[in-house]
């Protein structure tokens, strides 16, 4: 399985190799292109049981992560959010407002927040970045940003 996280910005890179991860069997391996070199994930991997290597190659690092009989079950260690959500601001972190108001699914993947359709993606992705953060990881500008932000707000109205 192949993997490219190129010119991507933590912590999707990781999400997005964890989430690969459980879908390898016994023996197969994973191969991630990155522009770093992996340096904050190789230690989890190790420690989970994976088989890892990682090579420079042409400017880009390689990373090999091959699964063991004794490899764990890796996730991304996020806090629970709670249902109340006093105020929708920019500082607002994605899933308490999914969390408190599931109809703000369609408002974000309207607004080009797509991975929020996977299931995985919400459960992960979305407890890591507030809605500031996803904008500057969308690179949406700032006046369709208020745009979505007047239609989040709009929720709590209702």
């Amino acid at each position: 399985m192949m993997l490219d996280v190129r010119g991507l910005k933590a912590p999707q890179p990781a999400l997005m190799i964890i989430e690969s991860l459980g879908k390898l069997k016994t023996g197969e391996t994973l191969e991630v292109l990155g522009d770093k070199p992996f340096v904050d994930i190789l230690p989890k991997l190790e420690e989970a049981g994976y088989g890892v290597k990682v090579e420079e190659v042409s400017g880009f690092f390689v990373l090999r992560v091959t699964k063991t009989e004794d490899s764990k079950e890796l996730s991304m260690e996020v806090k629970e959010c709670d249902d109340k959500l006093e105020e929708i601001g920019e500082d607002t972190n994605v899933a308490k407002l999914l969390k408190a108001y599931p109809e703000s699914l369609k408002i974000l993947v309207k607004y080009g927040f797509s991975p929020l359709e996977n299931p995985t993606m919400r459960k992960t992705l979305a407890r890591t970045i507030t809605l500031k953060g996803a904008k500057k990881l969308l690179g949406m500008g700032d006046e369709r940003f208020r745009e979505m932000m007047t239609e989040l707000k709009a929720l709590k109205k209702s």
